[in-house]
């Protein structure tokens, strides 16, 4: 009785093995494995060549649990749009895209294709000209009109929201009055016809500066008075008073969500950065001051000092000074603690004081764009531009959540460029 126990337990184990290698071989679907062919995302910045590794010392960025789309330009570098342009940032939009898949079973291959909701990066303009919207979609190459609306002579403009606000500053019908639009941008998608800014409404006048947070939610404003100044900050919740302050001259940047403000910068005269709203002291007592701060680590600075610019970083009440020269407007955050600056390949002899020769257009920096390390100067140059565009001062400089797609305006003539540095070959190979 034993033994006859024994064979029915060897047969029913050898039944289950033989019915799992069936469903194996005939009715499982196999999943492929990420390989260094198809990482596991498409906008990976570890995929760079190894000469950029040094920027990611920490995690990756975070990701999203949707379809992220991969660029098909094959181009690293291209001009976006040859008029003046201006309000320059990249927002994440939603999209829906069929996605076709196929699997086998047994000896017949199936196709299924599915809607998914997919995001793709889009970078976002103004043509200062008409004052339309536009979007340039990074993974088709393509640019398209998003709003209709005429708002001639912008100079500058500030997208928030995600993408769905603006704040646009342009001289008024006296030609003395600068005037602030504050709007609602239409969604709309590729392929789809413009329509007009929705909620349109007024900010006070004579707004003096202007700056958006990292993330996109607030955007803060400085109003000069008979007294002084104030500034306010305006969220989907509302309108914020930040403070007050006796000097009107403020120029706004923002270090991630951390809203900071500098005296207007001049060579001849001393200037400071503080944190708002307590005005706690970051950096002063240097004249040409200009600081662009990152988002949770130091700040990189550029002054006018007796033997001309020099460049330098704060962090934690240290100060490193960089044999790099550059003004410190003309560089962008991205991982901490680097920027992607525009590097002038000289400065002009003929140069007085900086930025003040500078912003009156005296001269023009021929530029190469260089990674610097603001705790210690260290700068590696990330792209040198094509001859074919003649020569390009960089400014208005703005980086992807991920860092690797960086957008600027050329100030030569206020055309519109993107980097985009997944795409650059491997010189190593």
């Amino acid at each position: 009785m034993e033994h006859r126990r024994l064979q029915i337990l060897f047969a029913l184990i050898a039944l289950f093995a033989f019915g799992v290698i069936v469903w194996y071989f005939l009715f499982s679907k196999p999943e492929s494995a990420p390989t260094l062919q198809t990482p596991t995302s498409a906008f990976s910045l570890r995929d760079l060549p190894a000469r950029f590794a040094f920027i990611f010392q920490g995690d990756e960025p975070g990701t999203n649990t949707e379809t992220e789309i991969t660029p098909a330009s094959a181009i690293p570098f291209n001009r976006i749009w040859g008029a003046p342009a201006t309000g320059n940032v990249f927002v994440s939009r939603p999209i829906l895209r069929e996605v076709t898949s196929t699997s086998t079973v047994g000896t017949t291959t199936i196709s299924t294709t599915k809607t998914v909701r997919a995001t793709t990066t889009v970078l976002m303009f103004v043509d200062r000209v008409t004052g339309y919207v536009y979007g340039h979609v990074v993974e088709s190459g393509t640019t398209y009109q998003i709003s209709n609306t005429t708002i001639p002579g912008v100079f500058d403009a500030y997208i928030w929201a995600g993408g769905d606000r603006i704040v646009m500053r342009s001289l008024g019908a006296d030609r003395k009055t600068i005037v602030s639009i504050l709007a609602s941008i239409p969604n709309v998608q590729e392929g789809r016809d413009p329509e007009p800014l929705i909620d349109t409404t007024y900010l006070p006048q004579n707004i003096s500066s202007t700056a958006v947070s990292k993330n996109l939610s607030t955007v803060s404003y400085v109003v000069p008075g008979s007294n002084g100044s104030t500034i306010y900050s305006l969220s989907l919740r509302g309108t914020a008073r930040v403070a007050d302050s006796p000097f009107s001259e403020w120029t706004l940047s923002y270090g991630g969500e951390q809203l900071y403000a500098t005296s207007h910068a001049s060579a001849y005269v001393e200037g400071a950065t503080v944190a708002l709203p307590s005005f706690s002291s970051v950096v002063g007592g240097k004249t040409g001051l200009l600081s662009t701060p990152s988002s949770n680590g130091p700040m990189l600075n550029s002054m006018w000092s007796q033997s001309g610019l020099a460049t330098f970083g704060v962090s934690v009440g240290k100060i490193a000074s960089f044999t790099t020269k550059t003004l410190a407007s003309k560089c962008v955050g991205t991982v901490s603690p680097y920027f992607v600056c525009g590097i002038p390949q000289s400065i002009p002899e003929s140069v007085e004081g900086l930025p003040d020769d500078w912003y009156q257009g005296r001269f023009m920096f021929d530029d190469t764009l260089s990674i610097v390390n603001a705790q210690n100067g260290e700068t590696y140059t990330l792209y040198s531009f094509p001859e074919t565009y003649g020569q390009i001062d960089v400014t208005h400089l703005t980086a992807s959540a991920g860092s690797d797609l960086i957008s600027f305006i050329r100030r030569q003539d206020g055309s519109l460029f993107l980097l985009n540095t997944n795409l650059f070959a491997d010189e190593s190979e």
